[in-house]
């Protein structure tokens, strides 16, 4: 017996002979449930997923604790499941001496500990639900009958997961550039391969298909200085050339690159930091936690916000590789300033449309319908990383700003930002349309 396995049944037994409350008790509060996603969100990191993987694998466990919960409580939260792409109707296990919540939390456990590589992330976190639910008088039997309910709604909605296309995209040709000058190419420090070519082949959510936003046409592929396509570009290089230092802590602020290389001679630093994804969901932790949400709150903020960013990414994928467009630092080295360099590392795919703005209006959409629009609050995620805080009067203000932060750190057109954000409100419209 391991000696993590020992304390922990030392600590289920000595509570056990506690007096017990009823199984449906509610012991476990809206702080259990932020403290379950930052685990996952510090699971993602770790691993160092990319933006799109990382979305899924938040979505699918914050779509597991949902489901999970709302099998005990249809009255308080909305039906989701006959709105998920490909679900089947659930069956449900015998729910006698369960524990609602700490159910949805092992549920939300499971599927994360199934979509990641550290493991050991959700091992500690089903232990600690364990030792918790014990200090919290629950019984042994309860805790058991909680886990097997738990193992067996997420069985059946692992292998609805298994089928969203994602194992088959990993087996997938590599994007090959065209290297024509209007196309993506590789761009510095790393030259990296292009990322998810494939991602909208992935199963969406809730939407229909990758393919539901109608997008701006983009101007015509020129060097001319007359032409749209250069104001375009130039529009970013005269950007960098009047930038201040606002503009640059915006740009930093909002970077969220989750593999960010430091290059200093032959020797290359990786930090690892939040996806864009994993930026917002702190972003719902930390104004749940101010509000003292209700746990239903709480987790209707997350699943709708996980979901919504999901197909977000998706339609923001779809659009990049079909219209496969030149990132600035190719075009303004080549036609304007060899020497130009971005305040950001520009990420490794196409330009249009923006991902991190499709995202952020997705998750502005969402946190809106929840907490309401004109929301004050203060965004401390990235002091960890260095960074001070940052206020906003409303999430929509939060993600215009992730828009103007792409554009000030010279990896995005203007355009390519605020068709990002048309696309991520207009997905997250369409979701809550579906559901609501």
């Amino acid at each position: 017996m391991s000696y993590r396995i020992f304390i922990l049944f030392c600590t289920v037994l000595f509570f056990s002979c506690e007096k017990n409350v009823q199984p449906s008790t509610q012991v476990f509060e809206t702080s259990d449930l932020n403290h379950a996603n930052t685990v996952l969100l510090e699971a993602v990191m770790e691993d160092a997923f990319t933006p799109p993987v990382a979305s899924r694998i938040y979505a699918y466990s914050h779509v597991a604790h949902y489901i999970t919960l709302r099998s005990f409580y249809s009255d308080s939260l909305e039906a989701i499941s006959k709105h998920l792409n490909g679900l089947a109707s659930l069956t449900l296990p015998d729910k006698t001496e369960v524990n609602p919540e700490l159910a949805a939390l092992f549920a939300f456990s499971n599927i994360g500990k199934k979509l990641i590589y550290s493991e050991h992330f959700f091992d500690d976190l089903s232990d600690s639900l364990k030792i918790r639910a014990s200090q919290r008088a629950l019984s042994k039997e309860t805790i058991e009958h909680s886990y097997r309910y738990a193992n067996r709604i997420t069985n059946q909605i692992g292998d609805w997961i298994d089928k969203d296309n994602y194992i088959e995209t990993r087996t997938y040709p590599r994007f090959t550039s065209t290297k024509r000058p209007e196309n993506w190419r590789e761009t510095p420090p790393d030259y990296a391969t292009a990322l998810e070519p494939h991602w909208d082949k992935i199963r969406p959510m809730v939407i229909d298909s990758a393919n539901v936003f109608n997008f701006k046409p983009l101007p015509k592929y020129s060097t001319e200085t007359t032409s749209d396509f250069y104001k375009m570009v130039n529009e970013v290089y005269l950007e960098s050339k009047n930038t201040t230092e606002e503009k640059s802590k915006i740009a930093w602020f909002w970077d969220c690159n989750p593999i960010m290389t430091i290059h200093k001679g032959h020797m290359i630093t990786t930090i690892h930091k939040f996806t864009p994804a994993g930026h917002w969901l702190n972003i719902v932790n930390q104004v749940t936690t101010n509000e003292n949400s209700s746990y239903f709150t709480t987790t209707r903020a997350y699943t709708l916000t996980s979901m919504a960013m999901f197909d977000a990414i998706i339609g923001s994928w779809h659009v990049k590789y079909k219209t496969d467009l030149v990132r600035p630092i190719t075009y303004i080295q080549e036609n304007i300033d060899s020497d130009w360099k971005p305040v950001l590392q520009t990420p490794p795919f196409p330009e249009y449309t923006s991902g991190h703005s499709a995202t952020s209006a997705s998750a502005a959409e969402m946190l809106t319908y929840v907490f309401g629009d004109n929301y004050t609050f203060t965004d401390h995620t990235q002091k960890r990383f260095g960074l001070e805080q940052r206020s906003f009067n409303s999430f929509k203000e939060a993600a215009n700003q992730v828009n103007l932060s792409r554009f000030y750190g010279g990896i995005h057109y203007m355009q390519g930002v605020r068709e990002g954000a048309r696309q991520g409100s207009t997905i997250a419209q369409l979701i809550l349309k579906k559901i609501f």
